[in-house]
């Protein structure tokens, strides 16, 4: 049976979300609501234009307002005011916190059944507020949080060691933000830790400076927003791997925000931890084993997010 997506905003990160979710054969009603009416009926036929072109089936397309989420199957939520350059994700809270606020009190009036799937940053924060006010189940809300965090340091590895990042596994977990921490202690190459591998490879032991891979992941999205004022397509990518493990009950184990009550001793804040993914939303949070060093980055994040929770009433 088809799907039907609604995607709310059409800035850059919603348009390129749209776009990718277009991908996905099983989606056969895709929806764009937004507040400008007249730009949103603009994107749609510049996508149609382009449907006549394409070879592959395509989803029904349409736009309009907040009561077009009626009978979505899945919302995909990107509005609010974007990242500007050397400004963090967690500035943007009080703004998109209020904007997300009204926005979802007007959405449960047309949908309460739907997964909701969260771009909007600061993403851990807006998944949070989100949860909050529509009172639905926390496995139903989704934040992207450090899936595109990984997927950066999959990126930088693979591109260092010459491999596939498809053979390459690892997580980042806590805020999507400066205050993210690499598991390392979870990379694994062929079997093997990152050192190991090294070794095996050149003969000789070798100590990565996971610092510097720590603080590159850090920083690319500013280095990004700063060359060409928005990140996009990653976090688009992002929301359409989360998307399709929904929709096709995949039970992938994925690095998303979730609202933890008691896991990894956390309670009231949303932030990225290990969850399987399927048709219901998250199906189980996983509990991963973190060196000392581990544990008190990701007790720092927790820290950090949780006094900007606290900010906008969530804890």
């Amino acid at each position: 049976m088809g799907m039907k997506v609604a995607v709310i905003g059409n800035g850059n990160v919603g348009m390129a979300t749209f776009k990718e979710l277009q991908k996905l054969r099983e989606i056969n009603e895709l929806v764009l609501i937004g507040r400008n009416q007249e730009k949103i009926a603009a994107e749609i036929e510049d996508f149609l234009d382009a449907q006549i072109l394409t070879t592959t089936p395509t989803a029904k397309l349409s736009s309009g307002g907040y009561e077009k989420v009626e009978g979505a199957d899945i919302i995909v939520f990107t509005a609010g005011v974007g990242q500007k350059p050397g400004q963090s994700r967690l500035e943007l809270v009080e703004e998109n916190a209020k904007m997300t606020r009204e926005i979802f009190t007007t959405i449960k009036e047309y949908n309460t059944e739907a997964i909701i799937v969260v771009l909007s940053n600061p993403v851990d924060i807006i998944t949070a507020v989100i949860q909050e006010t529509m009172g639905i189940k926390r496995q139903r809300v989704i934040g992207t949080g450090t899936l595109l965090d990984t997927a950066r340091l999959k990126r930088y590895i693979s591109s260092i060691l010459d491999v596939s990042s498809s053979s390459t596994d690892m997580f980042v977990l806590g805020e999507h933000g400066d205050s993210s921490c690499v598991i390392w202690s979870s990379v694994r190459i062929l079997g093997m830790g990152l050192d190991e591998y090294l070794a095996m490879e050149t003969g000789v032991d070798s100590n990565v400076r996971h610092n510097i891979l720590s603080d590159n992941v850090r920083s690319t999205a500013g280095k990004i927003i700063k060359a060409k004022g928005y990140t996009a397509y990653g976090v688009a990518a992002a929301a359409g791997r989360v998307v399709s493990a929904i929709i096709n009950d995949t039970h992938e184990i994925l690095p998303v925000s979730i609202r933890l009550q008691g896991e990894y001793d956390v309670n009231g804040i949303a932030i990225s931890v290990p969850c399987m993914l399927g048709r219901s939303g998250v199906i189980s949070i996983k509990q991963m084993h973190f060196t000392d060093d581990e544990k008190e980055a990701f007790r720092a994040s927790v820290n950090i997010l949780t006094d900007i929770a606290r900010g906008v009433g969530l804890v």
